[in-house]
């Protein structure tokens, strides 16, 4: 019998190597031409994108018109994807047809309103009485011991309120329901007299800015309250403050939870700490402020302009110019709504984004009382005296 030994088969393992080549090159160029697509769709939709929020509009369609009936003294201030109609009687929460969400009667010589996220507050200036409400209408009320100055309210629902008490003004922190959390005073002797007061949107931290007078100057002392346990070992939860010598600063301004911006005379201060707040920037200011408007995430500022009678200047919350632009318009309310910024009278407008693009301006024939974003950069609400309007720009 014959044994014969079979040599290894040297060919096939070349072909093996070869077609394993193949496959990794057939991959990678599968890869990179996938890659390729992906890439050409990312930029494509950048630059839609791009094209759609600087797109300019010249003019508008009325989609739905519906009728209204308030009273001349009635004010209005955007709630969610609602609008608070507010008066001395009453206030009521609509959406973008006019149709009754919920309401709730009072008595307020003076109404004054403080929205944040998911909750609104009401309160009457130098009376005793707040509410406080989310999306499904009244959560509680407070009846205070002293008039109430000024209020502030969190996404929760959580109250501020500034009270006034001869030479000693007295802060409060009220539950959605009305129950006091957190009480503390602030002596005029000590502290100075309160400006302004903001709550972070957790309602954890309170800016406030006190004006104090000392051997015939002026300062402003700013100073943070922390409600959490960082604050509980701490006099009056006090956790952080500073003088600033010979300035005013009358505007404070909570952007979301960890962000606070603080508006003077000479300077723009921006802190941020989400639970002792530090000064991450500050900012001289070269013109005087004509007007000072916030949202959750932005800080507007009006100045005299150079070109035009006006400047506009937008912030983020980690103090970065956003945007500048200049208009002309005589204007009455300026204000962020959505993704843009608003800017009218009582009969014409201007709608800029972000970037400062100014996408659409005109003159309404009849007057209008409040203007808001419904939805994207082209659909609006317009509320005229005795109609609300959903136009559609084109």
């Amino acid at each position: 019998m014959t044994i014969q030994l079979l040599k290894k088969n040297t060919g096939t393992d070349t072909d093996m190597e070869n077609f394993r080549k193949n496959l990794r090159g057939h991959r990678l160029r599968v890869f990179a031409f996938w890659a390729g697509v992906l890439a050409l769709v990312l930029v494509a939709a950048a630059t839609f994108w791009a094209n759609y929020k600087n797109k300019v509009y010249s003019d508008y369609e009325v989609v739905n018109s519906y009728e209204r009936s308030d009273t001349v003294t009635t004010q209005y201030t955007e709630f969610l994807d609602y609008v608070l109609k507010y008066s001395q009687d009453g206030i009521s929460c609509v959406d973008s047809r006019n149709q009754l969400v919920w309401s709730q009667t009072y008595s307020m010589q003076s109404p004054m309103v403080a929205v944040c996220g998911n909750s609104a507050a009401i309160a009457e200036e130098s009376g005793t009485e707040a509410m406080i409400f989310d999306e499904s209408g009244l959560l509680g009320s407070v009846q205070t011991s002293y008039p109430i100055r000024q209020i502030e309210v969190s996404s929760q629902g959580v109250l501020a309120a500034l009270l006034e008490d001869g030479d000693i003004t007295r802060l409060y922190l009220y539950d959605s329901a009305g129950t006091t959390l957190v009480e503390a005073k602030f002596e005029l002797q000590d502290t100075g007299y309160p400006l302004c007061m903001s709550l972070s949107e957790d309602a954890t931290k309170l800016a406030v800015t006190f004006l104090q007078i000392q051997d015939g100057s002026v300062n402003t002392c700013i100073a943070f309250y922390n409600f959490d346990s960082v604050g509980e070992n701490s006099s009056d939860h006090l956790v952080a403050s500073r003088i600033i010598k010979g300035e005013i600063l009358p505007s404070v301004h909570y952007l979301g939870s960890s962000h606070c911006c603080i508006v003077g005379t000479d300077s723009l201060l921006f802190y941020e700490g989400s639970q002792i707040p530090e000064e991450s920037v500050e900012i001289t200011l070269e013109k005087e402020i004509l007007s000072v408007f916030s949202s959750d995430d932005y800080l507007g500022l009006v100045t005299e302009g150079e070109e035009e009678t006006y400047a506009l200047q937008v912030y983020n919350s980690h103090g970065t110019l956003a945007c500048e632009m200049e208009f002309d318009l005589d204007y009455s309310t300026i204000k962020f709504s959505g993704d843009m910024i608003l800017i009218y009278n009582d009969y014409d407008c201007v709608i800029a984004n972000h970037s400062g693009k100014v996408i659409f301006e005109t003159s309404f024939e009849e007057s209008i009382s409040n203007l808001y974003t419904m939805s994207g950069n082209t659909r609006y609400i317009v509320m005229h005296a005795s109609r609300t309007d959903q136009i559609r720009l084109r």
